[in-house]
């Protein structure tokens, strides 16, 4: 028996060590590989509204200058898109997104505008007015969740 371990004392054992620190490595790649595909899964269905609501804010203006809508029509399509865009209930002076005071300004500003247009009857726009107000309401859906 000992012939045989001092035979075997020259033998080089096998590479395993390399192959499990490259097993253990490629399990690292794929792991990073599954976050990042999350993450940018997870980025684009949240954009993906915002870029719906953003495309239908550009249809609204098409449509009024068409003639396809009114001011009234427009007023309540834009509060729709921004309730869905934001995700809240109802249009309200109180911000759904974090903002500063300045901008909590702008948004109640904004919302007395809305609705102005959607509840007092005859209240026109011209279509450099349409153009601010739906670049506006495409300015807060940018900013939603």
């Amino acid at each position: 028996m000992n012939e045989l371990s001092a035979g075997l004392a020259d033998i080089v054992e096998p590479a395993q060590v390399v192959t499990q620190g490259s097993h253990a490595s490629l399990v690292m790649v794929i792991a990073i590989v599954l976050f990042i595909s999350v993450l940018i899964v997870r980025w684009w269905l949240l954009s993906k509204d915002r870029w719906r609501i953003l495309r239908r804010l550009r249809r609204l203006r098409h449509d009024f200058t068409t003639g396809l809508v009114n001011t009234r029509e427009l007023a309540y399509a834009v509060a729709f898109e921004l309730r869905s865009g934001l995700q809240i209930h109802r249009l309200c002076t109180t911000s759904p997104v974090r903002i500063g005071d300045e901008s909590q300004r702008a948004w109640c500003d904004f919302v007395a505008r809305l609705d102005i247009l959607r509840y007092q009857p005859g209240s026109e726009l011209d279509p450099t007015q349409v153009d601010a107000l739906l670049r506006e309401a495409a300015d807060w859906a940018r900013r939603s969740r």
